[in-house]
C-alpha cells in the first residue's frame, strides 16, 4: 500500500515538473532547483522527487551532471517540447509595443513557438541576459539606439548560437539580423505626398535626450533627410524655424512638452503642414486645437507609425505606416533560415511603407 501510494506521488511529481518544462518554466539548458528545495517547495519527501527526476532522466527531459546539479536536456525534440522563443519589448507600456506583442504571438503560433515575453529598460538589463540563456530564439524591440548596446551582449547577439532578430531599427551594419523598415524612404514618401499638395513650410516635431550634454535625437536619420528637404527647399534659414525639437520629458509621456513648444505659434504659424510620430499626435492635434487652428484647414498633419488604434482617429489621420505584423512573420522566417544554417551571412529584411489617405492631409 505504501510502494502504491508513493509511486502514484512520484507519477504526481514528475508530471508538474514535465509541465514546467512544456510550457517554459524550465527552459533547454537551465537548472532545476536542488532536489532539497524542490522536495521544501513540493511538500514531498526527497526521496520522492530523487525518483521523478530520475523518471524524467531515463526519458531524456533531464541530465544530472555530477557534483554540479540537475538540467533540463538542450537535446529535447521541437516535437516534445516547444521551442520558446522570447520577444524582448521596452519596459514602458505603448500600444505599438502592445501590437507586436500580439503579431509575434500569432506568428509563434503559427510556426509551433512556445512566445515568452521579457520587458528591458535598457541593454543592461539583466532581463536580456536572462532571455538569451532560457530561450531558443530571441525577437528584439530595441530598448535603446543599438550603439549603446554593451559589446558583451552585442558579441552574444550576433554569434548566431541562437538566432536573434532585432526589430523596427537599422542593426544589420553592427552584425545582426534584422527586420525593419527604411527611415530615408520613409520620410520621403512624406515629404512628396505634401510636396505634390502643394507644401514647402513643412515641420517636424522631434524628441530628443541630452547625453552628456549633448542632444541626441530620437530618429536622427529621419530629421536628417527632413533637413536636407527643407534645405533643398526653401533654404538653409528655414530649418531652425520649421524644427519643432522636444525634450524628452522623465516619467511621463512626451504629449504635454509637445503641446506646450507647438502653443507658442499662436494662431499664425510659420507652417502649413505638420510631419509627426504616431504617438506624438495626440499631443500635436491638442495644441492646434486649443489655438483656433483647424485639421487639415489651416494646418495639415501627417504622421508615420502603425497602431492598431490609429484608424479610429478622427478625423482619420493621413499616415504611413510600415506594418509590425509584417515584422512579426518575416522575423519568424529569419529565424528559420538562421536555425537551418547558422553560418548565413547577416540578414536584412526591409518592410515596405504603406501610405493611408485619410482626412488630415489638404490641397493647397
Amino acid at each position: 500500500m505504501q510502494v502504491r501510494t508513493l509511486g502514484k506521488r512520484t507519477a504526481d511529481i514528475r508530471d508538474h515538473l514535465l509541465r514546467q518544462i512544456e510550457i517554459g518554466n524550465f527552459s533547454r539548458g537551465a537548472a532545476l532547483p536542488s532536489e532539497r528545495e524542490l522536495a521544501e517547495q513540493l511538500d514531498a519527501s526527497y526521496m520522492t522527487i530523487r525518483k521523478a527526476i530520475g523518471q524524467l532522466v531515463q526519458e531524456r527531459y533531464l541530465e544530472r551532471v555530477p557534483r554540479v546539479g540537475t538540467f533540463v536536456s538542450s537535446q529535447i525534440p521541437a516535437g516534445k517540447v516547444q521551442r520558446q522563443l522570447g520577444i524582448i519589448v521596452p519596459a514602458w507600456t505603448a500600444p505599438e509595443n502592445s501590437d507586436f506583442i500580439m503579431y509575434a504571438s500569432e506568428a509563434a503560433e503559427q510556426d509551433d513557438w512556445l512566445p515568452k515575453l521579457y520587458f528591458a529598460r535598457h541593454w543592461e538589463d539583466r532581463t536580456l541576459t536572462d532571455a538569451w540563456q532560457n530561450c531558443d530564439a530571441l525577437l528584439c524591440f530595441a530598448p535603446q539606439p543599438i550603439n549603446r548596446m554593451p559589446e558583451e551582449l552585442l558579441n552574444r547577439f550576433r554569434s548566431h548560437q541562437k538566432p536573434v532578430v532585432l526589430i523596427g531599427v537599422p542593426a544589420h551594419h553592427f552584425g545582426l539580423d534584422t527586420v525593419a523598415g527604411s527611415m530615408e524612404l520613409e520620410l520621403g514618401v512624406l515629404l512628396d505626398r505634401l510636396a505634390q499638395a502643394g507644401h514647402t513650410r513643412i515641420a517636424l516635431v522631434e524628441q530628443y535626450s541630452l547625453m552628456n550634454d549633448q542632444l541626441e535625437l530620437d530618429t536622427p536619420t529621419f530629421y536628417s533627410v527632413w533637413k536636407q528637404r527643407i534645405t533643398e527647399t526653401i533654404g538653409a534659414e528655414a530649418v531652425s524655424e520649421l524644427s519643432i525639437l522636444v525634450e524628452t520629458p522623465r516619467f511621463e509621456l512626451p504629449h504635454r512638452a509637445i503641446y506646450e513648444k507647438l502653443k507658442v505659434f499662436g494662431r499664425k504659424p510659420p507652417f502649413t503642414a505638420i510631419i509627426t510620430r504616431v504617438p506624438f499626435v495626440w499631443g500635436v492635434a491638442a495644441a492646434l486645437t486649443d489655438l483656433g487652428l483647424k485639421i487639415p484647414e489651416d494646418v495639415s498633419l501627417v504622421s508615420n507609425g502603425d497602431r492598431q488604434e490609429v484608424p479610429f482617429y478622427r478625423p482619420r489621420l493621413s499616415y504611413l505606416k510600415v506594418p509590425l505584423r509584417d515584422h512579426a512573420f518575416k522575423a519568424l522566417e529569419l529565424i528559420r533560415a538562421r536555425e537551418q544554417n547558422p553560418a548565413l551571412p547577416v540578414q536584412y529584411a526591409m518592410i515596405q511603407p504603406v501610405f493611408v489617405e485619410g482626412e488630415t492631409l489638404k490641397q493647397l
